[in-house]
C-alpha cells in the first residue's frame, strides 16, 4: 500500500449541473498517476465491471472486482486503485448526494466496507447494461423533454442498484422511514473530516432541529448518541490516517483537534484496544 502524506477530496467538476456523471473506464481513459493515488470523493461512485480485473482499497478493505462485479464509494471514503488489467473496461458513476432519496440513502449510506462490493448474476447485469446505454443515448440528444427522459432513467438505475444492495446485504429492515430515520441519515451525512469536530448543536442548527430532538431521533435509530457518533467519527478517521499516511501520532492528534496527544492516544487505545503504533504496526504486517 503505497502512503501518502496528505489526502486530497475531489468534487465533481462544476460543468456538471444536475449532479450526475456517467462515462466509460478503460486503461488509456484513466488519468496519469491514478494507480496508488489515495483521495476521498465528496459524493457517491458506482463502478461497473463490464471486461477484464480491477483492485481497488476502500476504507481499509481490498476489493478485487472481476466481470459482473459492482462496487459502491460512498462520499468521504479513502479509496486507492491499486490494479487493472490490461484488458480493463467499465461504467463510472458518480453521484452527487442530494441526487439520491432518502429510503435509498439509509440503505447505501448504512452499507459496512464488507458488503459495498456485489457480484451480479446476469439478468441484473443485462439491465443495469441497458439502462446505463439509454442514459448514455438520450444524454447526448437535444430534443424535448430530453432532461425528463435522462432522470427517469437515472431514477430506474439507482432504484435498481439499490435492489440488489438489499437483497444481499444485512441492513437492519426499516418498515417505515420515519422523521428519526431521515434525521440520523442526513446527520450522519453531515459528519465529514471538516465537520466532525463541531459540537452537537452544530449539526441540529444545519438540520433546523434542536440539539435535544436529534439526540432523540439518533439514539431511537441507532440506540448511540450524537456525542458517541461523532467520537466514532473521529476514531475511524484516526485510523485512516494511520494506515494511509505516513504522519506521525502526535501530527494525526492535532489534526484532529486534540492538542495532548497522550490524551489522543489513550482515547484511542480504549477504543481500539490497540495503542495508535500498533494499530499502524498490525494493518503493515497485514499488507506487506
Amino acid at each position: 500500500m503505497p502512503y501518502n502524506q496528505e489526502i486530497i477530496t475531489y468534487s465533481q467538476d462544476k460543468s456538471i449541473k444536475n449532479g450526475i456523471y456517467l462515462k466509460e473506464l478503460a486503461p488509456h481513459t484513466l488519468e496519469k498517476g491514478i494507480v496508488g493515488h489515495t483521495h476521498r470523493d465528496d459524493y457517491y461512485v458506482c463502478i461497473l465491471i463490464l471486461n477484464g480485473t480491477f483492485s481497488i482499497n476502500c476504507e481499509l478493505q481490498s476489493n478485487e472486482l472481476k466481470t459482473g462485479d459492482l462496487l459502491l464509494i460512498k462520499p468521504y471514503q479513502i479509496h486507492t486503485i491499486e490494479h487493472f488489467s490490461e484488458d480493463f473496461y467499465a461504467y463510472f458513476l458518480s453521484i452527487q448526494d442530494f441526487r439520491i432519496p432518502d429510503e435509498l440513502t439509509y440503505l447505501l449510506f448504512n452499507l459496512p466496507p464488507s458488503q459495498q462490493q456485489l457480484s451480479l448474476p446476469l439478468e441484473a447485469m443485462q439491465t443495469l447494461l441497458e439502462t446505463i446505454h439509454l442514459l448514455l443515448k438520450y444524454n447526448n440528444q437535444k430534443e424535448e423533454y430530453t432532461t425528463e427522459i435522462t432522470d427517469g432513467l437515472f431514477q430506474a438505475l439507482l432504484y435498481k442498484i439499490g435492489s440488489l444492495y438489499k437483497v444481499t446485504t444485512q441492513i437492519p429492515e426499516v418498515s417505515v422511514i420515519n422523521q428519526s430515520n431521515v434525521i440520523t441519515s442526513k446527520f450522519k451525512r453531515l459528519i465529514t473530516t471538516k465537520t466532525h469536530l463541531n459540537q452537537p448543536s452544530y449539526f441540529a442548527n444545519q438540520l433546523f432541529i434542536t440539539p435535544a430532538h436529534l439526540n432523540d431521533c439518533v439514539k431511537k435509530t441507532t440506540g448511540q448518541t450524537v456525542s458517541y457518533w461523532l467520537k466514532n467519527s473521529i476514531i475511524n478517521e484516526a485510523k485512516r490516517l494511520l494506515y494511509y499516511t505516513t504522519k506521525s501520532v502526535k501530527e494525526i492528534a492535532f489534526e484532529l483537534g486534540y492538542e495532548d496527544h497522550t490524551y489522543f492516544s489513550r482515547l484511542f487505545k480504549k477504543h481500539v484496544k490497540q495503542t495508535p503504533l500498533q494499530f499502524r504496526g498490525n494493518c503493515i504486517a497485514i499488507v506487506n
